[in-house]
């Protein structure tokens, strides 16, 4: 059984020895607030074991000084890797500067997955009892009931308002036809009245040029 681990377990070290090269040379030479390293990491592995001294120390000091710098090299390393990419399509680099940026990102990759991988997970500060009354309905949702209901009750008022409205429209559109019609009429019988006087008065000058003209002739020669 140690021998199918160890089996598996040093492909694993090949793969991230670089990584584990470059996380040691920050331990040695990196300082904090509270000291360097070096000193905060043997304090945890001499107090609790290497394993789990070192897992403290990641989680308690490594994480959150060095998390935020961790992630800039890792955009750094992808920026860097897409330009060596395409200077290659144009055929500038060769091929070993291509392979050297891939080993770059995939280094800072592993390095960045450990620091996610320690990072504490945020804790529940509130008890099921809090979440469930939090999940309960409260007296927020009667007062929401009773808007809903007023909006429904001012939405059908103006519907009806709209409806008398367009009922309103329809009867004015109905008198105009009506104005429209009696205008004409009144045309018409204005018309017929005009062209009667007008009759009358060319009979009546007829009738008096009739009698001139056999009063005229009656007259003694």
């Amino acid at each position: 059984m140690r021998f199918i681990r160890a089996i598996f377990f040093v492909p694993v070290v090949l793969l991230t020895s670089p990584v584990l090269v470059i996380l040691g040379i920050i331990i040695l030479t990196a300082e904090t607030r509270s000291g360097t390293l070096r000193e905060l990491f043997g304090d945890e592995v001499r107090a609790y074991g290497f394993f789990t001294g070192f897992g403290r120390f990641m989680q308690k000091v490594f994480v959150p000084t060095y998390k935020h710098h961790v992630q800039s090299f890792v955009l750094g390393a992808a920026g860097i890797l897409v330009v060596t990419v395409g200077l290659r399509g144009l055929g500038v680099l060769p091929v070993l500067i291509v392979y050297l940026a891939l080993a770059l990102e995939f280094t800072l990759l592993v390095l960045w997955a450990i620091t996610v991988y320690y990072t504490e997970e945020e804790e529940i500060t509130e008890n099921g009892a809090t979440l469930v009354h939090k999940t309960q309905p409260g007296d927020n949702s009667a007062a929401l009931v009773a808007s809903i209901k007023e909006l429904g009750s001012h939405i059908s008022q103006l519907d009806n308002r709209l409806r008398m409205m367009e009922s309103r429209f329809d009867q004015l559109g109905t008198m105009n036809g009506s104005m429209q019609e009696l205008a004409t009429r009144m045309n018409s019988l204005v018309g017929d009245q005009f062209n009667l006087a007008v009759k009358r008065e060319f009979e009546q000058l007829l009738t008096e040029m009739a009698k001139r003209a056999s009063g005229g002739d009656n007259s003694p020669k």
